[in-house]
C-alpha cells in the first residue's frame, strides 16, 4: 500500500490556500491535513493563476497548478467557465504518467474522472441536494452531474454524518464516511467575563444564518461581544466586530478568546469550526435540530446559544477531539483510498 501512486484532482480550489481564499474554506485545511499525513506518493492537480507551476508539499505529495485561464475573482461560475480549458492541460499533463488509482474532490473534478476515464471515486462534502431547492443554472447543472456520478463512482464524505442524510436524495449511493481530523490544542485557561465572548466562522453566506446570531445576541441581558471570523464587514453593531478571513493558523487564537462559538447553519456537514474550537476548550451553540445538537447530547454536553463548559464538560470536549486527531483520520482516509483499488 506504501507505494501505490495516487493522483487527486482538486480543481476548483487547492489544498494549499488559506480558508477564504478563491472558494477555499474548511474543506481545504482537512484536503491539506490527509495530505501532510498520508502514505501514498501523491501528485494534486489544480487550477492555476498563470503559467504551471509545482510546489512540494512533503517528500512524498507535490502539488501541479496547471493553467487554464482562471482569473480572480475565482467564483464557481468561473470554475465552471474554466473547466474544458483544464480539462485540455490535464490530458496532456497526464501523457507519460501513471498512477494506481485516482480521486476527485467536489463535482468538477469528478466530471473530469469521468470524462478523461480515469478509474477512482469522489470525496464530497456536501451535495447540492443537501441545500435545498437548487436556484441558478449552475445548481441545476450540478445536482445533475451529481446525480449521474454517484451512480458510477463510489463516494467519501469528509465529515461524520452518517449516510442516511445523503440516500434520501440518492438511494443507490455506495458511500463511505472519511472520519475529519483536527489538531488537538493544549488546556487553556477560562476566558474572564462578563462581557461574554462568542465567536461565529463562517463565510459570507445566507445559508449560514448570521442575521439569526445578531438577533440572539441583540436579545441578552447580559453584557455581551461577537467576534466573527471570515467576514470583513455585514451589519454594524456597536458589540460585533467583523475580523476578515483568518490564515488558518490564527484559529486558535481566535477560540480562545472566546467563551463559545455560534454556528446556526441551516446544513453543516463536518463542521469543522465546531470540532477546533471542541479542541480548544470553547463551548458550542448549535440549532436544537442539528446533527451537532444531537451529537453533543449523546456526550452530555450542552449546546444551547448561551451555554458555558465546566471543566467536566471540557475533559469531555476533547476526549472527542482526540477521537479525531490526524493520524486517525488520515488512517480513515487511506481506508477508502485503498477500496478503490478493488473497484
Amino acid at each position: 500500500m506504501d507505494f501505490l501512486k495516487h493522483l487527486l484532482i482538486s480543481y476548483h480550489t487547492c489544498p494549499t490556500e488559506q480558508p477564504g481564499q478563491d472558494l477555499s474554506g474548511g474543506m481545504n485545511v482537512l484536503l491539506l491535513g490527509f495530505l501532510r499525513y498520508t502514505r501514498f506518493p501523491t501528485d494534486v492537480v489544480t487550477r492555476g493563476f498563470g503559467v504551471y507551476q509545482v510546489e512540494e508539499l512533503t517528500p512524498l505529495v507535490r502539488v501541479h497548478h496547471l493553467p487554464c485561464g482562471a482569473n480572480r475573482p475565482w467564483t464557481r461560475e468561473a470554475a465552471w467557465n474554466c473547466l474544458g480549458a483544464f480539462k485540455s492541460e490535464l490530458k496532456n499533463w497526464l501523457i507519460g504518467r501513471s498512477f494506481d488509482f485516482a480521486s476527485a474532490h467536489y463535482w468538477m473534478s469528478a466530471t473530469l474522472l469521468d470524462e478523461l476515464g480515469l478509474p477512482g471515486g469522489i470525496m464530497f462534502h456536501t451535495l447540492q441536494a443537501q441545500k435545498g431547492t437548487a436556484r441558478t443554472e449552475l445548481e441545476l447543472i450540478r445536482q445533475d452531474r451529481e446525480a449521474r456520478l454517484i451512480e458510477k463512482y463510489p463516494s467519501a464524505y469528509l465529515h461524520w454524518h452518517d449516510l442516511n442524510n445523503a440516500r434520501r436524495h440518492h438511494p443507490a449511493l455506495r458511500g463511505t464516511v472519511v472520519r475529519p481530523g483536527v489538531s488537538v490544542a493544549p488546556a487553556r485557561e477560562a476566558v474572564a467575563g462578563p462581557p461574554y465572548v462568542y465567536g461565529w466562522a463562517a463565510r459570507n453566506d445566507p445559508i449560514k444564518n448570521l442575521d439569526q446570531a445578531l438577533h440572539w445576541l441583540a436579545g441578552l441581558q447580559e453584557p455581551s461581544q461577537l467576534l466573527v471570523a471570515g467576514m470583513q464587514d455585514g451589519p454594524e453593531r456597536e458589540n460585533v466586530r467583523y475580523l476578515g478571513a483568518l490564515q488558518h493558523a490564527e484559529m486558535g487564537q481566535f477560540y480562545g478568546q472566546i467563551h463559545q462559538l455560534l454556528n446556526l447553519s441551516d446544513y453543516e456537514t463536518y463542521g469543522l469550526s465546531l470540532l477546533e474550537a471542541l479542541a480548544c476548550g470553547a463551548a458550542v451553540g448549535v440549532r436544537e435540530d442539528s446533527d451537532w445538537a444531537r451529537r453533543l447530547r449523546r456526550l452530555g454536553l450542552p449546546f444551547q446559544p448561551g451555554a458555558r463548559f465546566s471543566e467536566e464538560h471540557k475533559r469531555r470536549a476533547r476526549i472527542l477531539a482526540e477521537a479525531h486527531s490526524w493520524p486517525r483520520a488520515v488512517n480513515s482516509w487511506e481506508r477508502w483510498l485503498s477500496r478503490l483499488l478493488k473497484g
